[in-house]
């Protein structure tokens, strides 16, 4: 088959996504649940560039770790702040600079000023005429305002913190002159502010605002609403949003749950599945995380694998995200019959479960309330693919026997 009727024959087939562009990193949602508080107190902080242009310049520094939303709320609050700029003919320009892309104090001033002329070349001035002409040719002949973020900030700023200096004093040349830029600066933490020495360390007053982890219940927040603009209606199980969210409720990271999501559409559309179930997410998570460590198994007691296998068998069957305790131990005794092995007592299989969820990375547990009836349950989930681990584990068990 040609490469040109491969590709006509992909494009025909059905596929569980509306729009996979709405999960790209690169993608900033409309809304950002459960990151209002923080537009609001942007909101606060930089009203008087609309109120009050020039009347002062804001410095703010954004930290948290990975996929806590830093970049998407800085996007969209500086998109909202030069919209509402337009709306009374201030002009004010938003521009977000990836430090890691533009890792040069010549190389952010470059890029700051072809924002406003694209057609201005990107070589042959050195940075104080960058400076100069940011400034003077721009900023004041243009009665022009700027919203700077500088994301990743602490990769430019170790290398070269006179940036910040060199910024926070443009139009200090002219008494009373107006505050034409404000800052943004996302970082993971504030460290790179050590290597300010006193002038920059002046010049350079900020407030501080920490962005915390997502919780597992703001992940599947985030989770359903980003389902709804990316795939179409009853395409992802919510079994599959819940195991989700799980897999990155320790990091709190958003990013990542959106990274599985992607891919766990991507293996079901590969299986020309209409849905997503929940072993696509099992799937996504081991091309995205370290794979079974065949060592671990490899040093589980005979009990432990058949355990392990149970669990496997009972999500193949049923599909399902979790298996409840006692699901697990009535499969378990079945297959301790096929292998002809005397069963544990429950104690000795609750014991066992608890060592796999310590010494193991692909089992995890949690005990919830059950709905229909008092009491609790220990939940059982696997963070590897199913099929893969129950052969895997089938070999080992058979060895063994032989």
């Amino acid at each position: 088959m040609s490469v040109k009727n491969i590709m006509k024959e992909e494009l025909k087939r059905p596929t569980v996504f509306r729009d996979e562009t709405k999960l790209s990193i690169d993608y900033t949602p409309p809304d950002l649940p459960h990151r209002e508080i923080i537009i609001r107190k942007l909101t606060q902080i930089f009203k008087v560039l609309i109120e009050n242009p020039g009347g002062a310049s804001k410095k703010v520094i954004i930290t948290g770790s990975t996929g806590t939303g830093k970049t998407a709320v800085t996007k969209r609050f500086g998109i909202m702040v030069q919209e509402l700029a337009e709306e009374r003919d201030i002009y004010l320009r938003y521009i977000h600079i990836n430090c890691r892309k533009y890792k040069t104090s010549f190389m952010v001033l470059n890029r700051i000023i072809r924002s406003f002329n694209p057609k201005f070349p990107k070589r042959g001035f050195n940075v104080m005429e960058l400076l100069h002409i940011l400034s003077d040719e721009i900023l004041e002949k243009e009665n022009a305002y700027i919203l700077l973020c500088l994301d990743d900030a602490d990769l430019l700023i170790f290398n070269e913190p006179s940036i910040i200096y060199n910024l926070t004093r443009i139009g200090d040349d002219s008494l009373n002159s107006k505050q034409r830029l404000s800052f943004i600066t996302i970082a993971k933490n504030d460290i790179f502010k050590t290597k300010f020495d006193p002038s920059i360390e002046s010049s350079f007053k900020c407030i501080s605002i920490q962005l915390e982890k997502y919780s597992i219940s703001q992940l599947r927040d985030i989770l359903k609403a980003r389902i709804k603009e990316a795939f179409f209606d009853g395409s992802v199980l919510n079994e599959t949003i819940n195991l989700i969210s799980d897999f990155s409720a320790e990091s709190g990271d958003a990013r990542y749950s959106l990274e599985l999501l992607w891919l766990a559409g991507k293996y079901a559309d590969e299986s020309n599945s209409v849905q997503i179930t929940p072993e696509f997410a099992r799937q996504a998570k081991i091309n995205l995380d370290p794979g079974i460590k065949r060592e671990v198994l490899r040093d589980l007691n005979q009990h432990q694998k058949l355990i392990l296998l149970a669990i496997t068998r009972q999500l193949k069957v049923t599909q399902k995200a979790y298996i409840t305790m006692g699901e697990c131990e009535k499969t378990y005794c079945l297959i301790c019959e096929e292998y002809n092995v005397k069963p544990n007592s429950h104690t000795k299989i609750w014991e066992h479960i608890k060592e796999l969820t310590d010494i193991s990375e692909f089992l995890s547990s949690k005990v919830t309330a059950l709905e229909d009836k008092p009491g609790q349950t220990t939940l059982i989930r696997l963070n590897v693919p199913v099929e893969i681990l129950e052969q895997i584990l089938e070999k080992e068990l058979t060895n063994n026997k032989n």
